[in-house]
């Protein structure tokens, strides 16, 4: 058995594949998940070949099962191009006509008195888990700093300077980082959810927690936007009309050429935030 208990013919392939990933930085679980599942398939049909019938037949019987997304099939492609590149020409690469067709994001604009009963309602949730004081702040950083619904979750309580005036999202999408200043509104309103969070979990790491004193998860945090929504009596998304695209003239467009000097200045900086506030990353 393999060091991540691949069984299949591809075992050593699959080992050696992930450790390359890892040596990249990508060491995400749901790679390895998937691609179990990738191994077990072989290792029942009795697959020994990389091939078009191995890679679409799993393919094909993974889809049955799954949801409308298909990110999960950049890894099996993807361990396709590494063996292709790695002495074994005739691996299958699979084709990108099973992708999913991109549908373009159609945002749903509120306007300011709905987001006005949004946050009363969320300031008013019936809930004894720390929803019950934490949902304000949560999506006040969503609102007020455009964080996405994955930084707000994974924000440490270490990246949060209240003093200071700003937060620092660490080694976001992209592998980037940034440093955004807030309100005084918002620090109010941060500083009342963090003394509350202390008081039920000294040890707390993430500066949002479930009620076991974790990460919150994104599911979680769909149910309680969820009971917010309909607490507030705001109408179904469904029904909702969605927003056209958003395209000024011209001569409406705010641009700006800095200099180039200060231009690379800001992508040093940018590049070393992380690693001059919290170190290098774990990888």
């Amino acid at each position: 058995m393999s060091g991540h208990g691949f069984t299949s013919a591809f075992a050593t392939e699959l080992d050696a594949y992930l450790a390359f990933k890892a040596n990249m930085g990508f060491t995400g679980a749901s790679r390895i998940w998937y691609l179990k599942q990738f191994d077990a398939y072989c290792a029942a049909h009795d697959r020994t070949v990389f091939d078009t019938d191995t890679v679409e037949g799993w393919v094909g019987v993974h889809l049955q099962r799954c949801g409308r997304y298909r990110s999960w099939m950049s890894y099996i492609r993807d361990v396709g191009r590494w063996m292709t590149m790695n002495r074994i020409p005739e691996a299958y690469v699979l084709s990108d006509r099973w992708k999913a067709p991109i549908v373009a994001a159609r945002p749903y604009l509120l306007c300011r008195h709905e987001i006005e009963l949004f946050f009363a309602a969320a300031a008013q949730i019936q809930t004894p888990c720390p929803w019950r004081w934490q949902a304000v702040a949560f999506f006040t950083l969503m609102h007020s700093c455009g964080l996405r619904t994955g930084e707000t979750r994974a924000l440490q309580t270490g990246q949060v300077d209240l003093d200071a005036g700003h937060i620092d999202i660490i080694w976001s999408k992209g592998h980037r980082s940034r440093r955004l200043p807030l309100t005084g509104q918002v620090i109010e309103i941060l500083d009342t959810c963090d003394r509350t969070s202390r008081a039920h979990f000294a040890a707390r790491r993430t500066f949002f927690v479930s009620a076991t004193g974790n990460q919150v998860s994104a599911a979680t945090v769909g149910k309680i936007f969820g009971r917010i929504w309909d607490q507030a009596a705001l109408a179904p998304a469904r029904g909702r009309p969605t927003a056209p695209a958003l395209r000024l003239p011209a001569s409406l467009r705010l641009r700006q050429y800095p200099p180039m000097d200060d231009r690379r200045r800001r992508r040093r900086r940018d590049a070393a935030l992380p690693v001059s506030l919290h170190g290098p990353r774990d990888l």
